[in-house]
């Protein structure tokens, strides 16, 4: 489809699809009515180097960029979203270091990472800050060793998995969004709770959770960046995040695009299959352009940001494109099964719950639309033209 798919990269996904296809797939219905943590593919795919796609060789990762990061994305979505959203939220924490980590926090633990021995959360929401990130109320206190955080984060995908969680806490009450520091806090520190994982309508075998922190105790040099800077840290970090939540959404509409057309076809009514309706090929048709023009906007953001661009516009719109494009897929594919597509045992009724969860999650749809906007009347007084 893209010409971005050099052999090197085709080599990579052919690889991969063939494993989900086969190791993935087969099991997703039931981990979701279970609302199992797939573990045991979790490892699996960090021994095909998944956790580590965009991590340099020097520190064990694969190398590659953020296009293949992408491919990656789409395949494991594809097979189940649960899984995708799991590397997703690693890629959170992992990206933290990998952009903002010192050296020596780099070395300590970005192989760890990349081969996925050691796991990372990212820990930004709280039950009273969403997207203005500026009313985070989780405190941390310096102190003569080091610092002292408190405070109650939700919404923490990962976090009793990980070994690690990238913590956003205010250490300058009343500066807002300049007052937030970022923090790297093992999770098996004292003071640190976790609750049962959050029932959730979609992507039930990622696990999501409450984190508590009660006079946690880390050292100074558990800071990632510097003191202040963790608002711009998480921006950043975000940034790239919204390309990977258009991945998911490419992959899972893609899914979607199959399961309709294959129904189409075996599904007789009428005396002949139910794709030579026009009412349903007008339904098909207008999945596929959903699909691929969502698809073509995640690639379009990953490249700029292989290049070393501002991926600000171009990853929101992707992330909005994708996520909304992902959404009316998945509806028009559940139309095209009728009431087959309705009932718990149709793959397509999974979808339909694990795919809402993209217009929320990263920023919401409308967020997007807000940074968008903001951005296009930044770009026409610096330059005139938006194009």
């Amino acid at each position: 489809m893209f010409d971005l798919l050099d052999d090197q990269r085709r080599e990579f996904r052919d690889t991969l699809r063939a494993f989900c296809r086969k190791e993935v797939m087969p099991g997703a219905a039931r981990r979701d009515a279970e609302a199992e943590y797939p573990a045991e593919l979790v490892t699996r795919l960090a021994g095909m180097g998944l956790m580590g796609i965009t991590i340099p060789e020097e520190f064990g990762g694969l190398g590659l960029d953020m296009v293949t990061q992408v491919l990656a994305m789409e395949e494991v979505a594809y097979a189940d979203a649960s899984l995708g959203s799991v590397f997703a939220g690693h890629y959170l924490g992992m990206e933290t270091l990998r952009q903002f980590g010192s050296s020596e926090q780099r070395k300590r633990y970005l192989p760890g990472l990349a081969a996925g021995s050691l796991r990372v959360a990212f820990a930004l929401t709280e039950p009273d800050a969403g997207s203005d990130i500026s009313r985070i109320r989780t405190r941390a206190t310096a102190g003569p060793d080091g610092w002292t955080l408190s405070g109650n984060k939700t919404f923490t995908s990962n976090a009793r998995e990980s070994d690690e969680i990238v913590v956003f806490a205010m250490t300058e009450p009343g500066a807002g969004f300049k007052g937030i520091t970022a923090f790297l806090v093992a999770s098996s520190a004292d003071g640190l709770g976790f609750s049962a994982p959050i029932e959730k309508l979609g992507i039930r075998g990622e696990h999501a959770y409450e984190v508590s922190f009660d006079g946690v105790r880390v050292e100074r040099g558990a800071v990632l960046g510097e003191p202040g800077g963790g608002g711009r840290i998480a921006l950043e970090v975000l940034n790239s995040a919204r390309i990977d939540v258009a991945a998911l959404a490419g992959g899972v509409a893609m899914r979607a695009l199959d399961l309709a057309t294959g129904y189409a076809s075996t599904r007789v009514q009428f005396g002949r299959p139910i794709r030579e309706l026009q009412a349903i090929q007008l339904l098909l048709a207008e999945i596929d352009a959903l699909v691929q023009s969502g698809r073509l906007h995640a690639y379009h953001a990953a490249a700029l940001r292989d290049q070393g661009r501002d991926v600000r516009r171009a990853g929101s719109i992707a992330k909005y494109v994708a996520s909304e494009n992902c959404f009316k897929a998945v509806d028009r594919a559940l139309q095209v099964h009728g009431g087959y597509g309705y009932v718990k045992e149709s793959e397509i009724e999974r979808l339909y719950r694990d795919c809402r969860i993209f217009r929320i999650y990263e920023g919401t749809s409308q967020i997007q639309l807000l940074t968008i906007a903001k951005l296009l009347a930044r770009l026409h007084d610096e330059n005139g033209t938006v194009v």
